[in-house]
């Protein structure tokens, strides 16, 4: 027998009922501040939802999240976006209650998580019926339970296992099926993710490899089964773009194929206007294009035999969404794109639908569009203040663990970004002023 245990069985009853209760209370007090932050965030986006019912962008989802659409055409849209707002704040809660893990305060981290839910950029994605809902939510969900199991690893107890450890682990399998579950893009996310948690949590390296491998395998059982749940895409969007900032930079002769898909002058419109596969969709002919589908892939594939540079070229002018903090001024698609409320989002009371669209319209001012509505900012702001953190109290794997839902999401729209939608990257618009709250800590807390 230990001397700690002989000391603890020869303490008096009663202070043994004083450790209890004073750990009792401890886990109250962390459970409060989460909860606290949940609610309120619920409460702001109810009142959101109620301006804008049934959603934000209306009863069409767009397309390339084919589950997604199912589901919101089985549950309808109010109902979807009403799920949408309380996942929302549970993750929000959960990502508070993860950084307090770090040392930040509620008073600090807790009034962002409401402002954050109140603000008409993110507020109007979280209850707006479109797949980058979910792949925000789910990106929020991943840094909560990657900080969290950092912290017991810094705490020294991964091992331990325990409820906590198992609702992080139950948490992150969720965010990684949900990203893959909303396409190649979100797969990608979900893929570079888990890597740099592989990377930075040794000792629970097996459970995160296992649970990212069933969670990424759930869309492939259901395709499987007929179900068009991760799809590879309509690649030929993408492809032709790649094409047509090619033709722009050194005209050839298009052969008879490309030719019939749209004229050469749209074509080199097309890739002087490279930010947005739309500038050569909106006008080519869409029947043609898609019975000339093998020939745009084999012309793209010579393409990037010859030139991969250009290829590079048209990737990284689509996906200055991505890395840019302020927008292009390369022809009518390189603003940063911010959808329009639906014709049928009239909410149920008009004073509510009246004030939520004046605060969104104030905010469109074109001065603000690198601040509210374009994520690279906040995702190099939030990453600054996590080295610092991790400067300060030597934990070097905070940097890469907090930024991986970012990297993952700039990576995947490095690869595939089609135009400069603000949605796609929607969680560093979340996480990173969050993450900011982490330049507050200068003592590290002991309770």
């Amino acid at each position: 027998m230990s001397i700690g245990s002989t000391r603890g069985e020869t303490r008096p009853e009663w202070a043994r009922r004083q450790e209890r209760e004073r750990r009792h209370r401890r886990a109250k007090s962390r459970l409060r501040l989460p909860f606290a932050v949940a609610a309120a965030c619920w409460a702001v986006l109810l009142l959101w939802l109620a301006a804008v019912y049934p959603a934000f962008t209306g009863d069409a989802p767009e397309p390339g999240a084919p589950l997604y659409a199912a589901a919101v055409r089985a549950v309808h849209t109010g109902p979807a976006a009403l799920a949408q707002t309380a996942a929302a704040a549970f993750a929000l809660g959960y990502l508070v209650a993860a950084l307090a893990r770090f040392g930040v305060r509620g008073r600090y981290s807790g009034p962002v998580a409401v402002a954050l839910a109140a603000l008409p950029p993110t507020a109007a994605l979280v209850v707006s019926a479109a797949p980058a809902a979910v792949t925000t939510l789910a990106a929020l969900l991943l840094t909560g339970a990657g900080l969290r199991l950092l912290a017991r690893r810094a705490e020294g107890a991964p091992e331990r296992g325990g409820p906590a450890q198992r609702l992080d682990l139950a948490v992150l399998f969720t965010a990684v099926c949900a990203l893959a579950l909303t396409g190649t893009r979100g797969a990608g996310t979900a893929l570079a993710a888990a890597a740099v948690l592989l990377l930075c949590l040794p000792r629970v390296r097996a459970r995160i490899a296992l649970l990212t491998a069933a969670a990424l395998a759930v869309p492939i059982a259901l395709a499987l089964l007929g179900h068009p749940a991760s799809p590879s895409g309509d690649l030929r969007p993408l492809r032709a773009a790649d094409l047509a900032l090619a033709q722009h930079r050194a005209a050839a002769p298009l052969g008879p194929v490309l030719t019939a898909v749209a004229p050469p002058a749209d074509w080199d419109a097309a890739g002087a206007d490279c930010s947005a596969t739309a500038a050569l969709t909106d006008r080519w002919n869409t029947a043609t294009a898609r019975r000339a589908e093998d020939e745009l892939a084999s012309a793209w594939r010579q393409l990037l035999r010859d030139h991969p540079d250009r290829v590079l070229d048209a990737r990284l002018c689509r996906a200055r969404i991505a890395w840019a903090v302020r927008a292009g001024d390369g022809g009518p698609h390189a603003a940063t794109g911010v959808p329009g409320p639906a014709a049928g989002a009239r909410g149920l009371w008009h004073p509510l639908h009246a004030a939520a669209t004046w605060s969104r319209t104030l905010l469109r001012a074109p001065q603000l569009d690198w601040l509210l509505w374009r994520g690279a900012l906040w995702a190099y702001l939030g990453l600054a203040a996590a080295a610092l953190h991790a400067w300060r109290h030597r934990t070097g794997a905070l940097v890469p663990v907090a930024g991986a839902a970012v990297l993952g999401t700039q990576l995947a729209l490095t690869a595939a970004a089609a135009d400069q939608d603000y949605r796609t990257m929607g969680a560093a618009l979340f996480l990173g002023p969050l993450l900011l709250t982490l330049a507050t800590v200068r003592t590290r807390r002991t309770d």
